[in-house]
C-alpha cells in the first residue's frame, strides 16, 4: 500500500473521474472599469515648507526706536527754541545762532551719509560673493561686478587695467573668478598679511611694555580696531563706525565657521614668529605678548576673508 490509496502497489489502479466542467459565461467586450477589491490608497500629507512670519520690532527695538525719537525729536525742538530765543533777543545773535546750528546739522548730515555710504559698499562685496559663487552665473554679470568692484581697489593694485583687460578675454564665471583670485584678490591678501605682521609686532611689543593687565587688554584692543580699518582701506572700504563694526562681526563668523581655528593660528603665529627673530624673543620673555601677536595675526587674516568677495 502506499500513503494515498490503500492497497498493494502491484493492483491495477481504478481510473479517477473527471472533474466537473465549469460553466462559463460569454460576454461582449465593452470599454469600463475593472472591479478591483484593494483598498484605496491612503492620502499622504504634503508638507509644504512656508517662510516664518517676520518677527518685526521686539520690545527692545520699540523701546530703541522710542528713546531715539525722543532724543533727536527733542534735541530738534531744543534748537528751534533756541534759535528762535536768539532771534527775540537780537537779530544779529539770531542769526548767529542759526547759522551754528545750520552748520552743526550738515555736518551730522554728513557723516550719517558717509557711514551709510560705506556699509554700501560693504553689502556690495557681499553681493558680489553671492554672485561669484553658484557656476550658473552668466559670464556678462560676473565680469561687469568683478569691474566694478576693481575701481574701488585700483589704487592697491600694480597695473587694474592689465586685470581688468585679461578678465576681459574670459569666456566663462570660473575663468572671471580664477583670474580675480589670482591677479587681483591674492595681491590684496598678501598686503593684508604684510599688515597683520606689522600690527602683531607692534601689539606683542606693546604688551610686554605695558605693567598693567587691563591695560595690556585695553592696548590689544586698540590696536585690533586699528587693524580692522586698516584692512578694510586696503580692499577699498571707508572704515567708518558702522563698517568696523560689521567687519568684526563677520570676522567672528568667519574664524568661528573655520575648523581647527587654534591650530591655525598656532601655525602661522609659529611661522610667523620664524621670520621675526625680534618679536620671537619678546615673545619668550613675555608669554603674554606671544598670545596677542597671534590673536592679532589671525584678526589679519579673518578680516581679509571678510573684505574678499572670494
Amino acid at each position: 500500500m502506499n500513503a494515498f490509496q490503500p492497497g498493494f502497489v502491484d493492483d491495477p489502479q481504478s481510473p479517477r473521474p473527471p472533474p466537473p466542467p465549469t460553466e462559463t459565461i460569454e460576454r461582449p467586450l465593452t470599454p469600463g472599469f475593472i472591479d478591483t477589491t484593494s483598498a484605496p490608497p491612503k492620502a499622504v500629507t504634503v508638507a509644504v515648507p512656508v517662510s516664518p512670519p517676520s518677527p518685526g520690532l521686539g520690545a527692545l527695538g520699540w523701546i530703541g526706536a522710542g528713546l531715539g525719537i525722543l532724543v533727536v525729536g527733542g534735541s530738534l525742538l531744543s534748537l528751534i527754541g533756541f534759535v528762535a530765543d536768539q532771534m527775540a533777543r537780537s537779530p544779529v545773535l539770531g542769526w548767529a545762532s542759526l547759522a551754528t546750528v545750520t552748520a552743526g546739522l550738515l555736518a551730522v548730515l554728513c557723516g550719517i551719509t558717509r557711514e551709510v555710504r560705506s556699509y554700501r559698499r560693504l553689502i556690495r562685496v557681499d553681493a558680489l560673493r553671492a554672485k561669484l559663487r553658484p557656476p550658473a552665473v552668466p559670464v556678462e554679470v560676473a565680469r561687469a561686478e568683478c569691474a566694478a568692484w576693481l575701481k574701488t581697489v585700483a589704487h592697491r593694485l600694480a597695473d587694474p587695467d592689465q586685470v581688468r583687460l585679461a578678465m576681459n578675454g574670459c569666456a566663462t564665471t570660473d575663468e572671471v573668478r580664477a583670474m580675480l583670485a589670482h591677479r587681483a584678490i591674492e595681491p590684496l591678501r598678501e598686503q593684508a598679511t604684510a599688515i597683520g605682521a606689522r600690527a602683531a609686532s607692534q601689539g606683542a611689543a606693546m604688551v610686554a611694555i605695558i605693567p598693567s593687565p587691563a591695560l595690556e587688554g585695553l592696548a590689544a584692543g586698540l590696536r585690533s580696531l586699528k587693524l580692522i580699518r586698516e584692512i578694510a582701506s586696503l580692499y577699498g572700504l571707508r572704515p567708518g563706525m558702522s563698517v568696523t563694526l560689521g567687519l568684526m562681526r563677520r570676522a567672528a563668523v568667519t574664524a568661528a565657521s573655520v575648523y581647527g581655528v587654534n591650530e591655525m593660528a598656532a601655525a602661522a603665529a609659529a611661522h610667523f614668529l620664524a621670520d621675526a627673530p625680534v618679536l620671537r624673543s619678546i615673545a619668550s620673555a613675555a608669554p603674554g605678548a606671544g598670545i596677542t601677536a597671534r590673536r592679532i595675526y589671525l584678526l589679519a587674516q579673518t578680516t581679509a576673508e571678510a573684505c574678499s568677495p572670494l
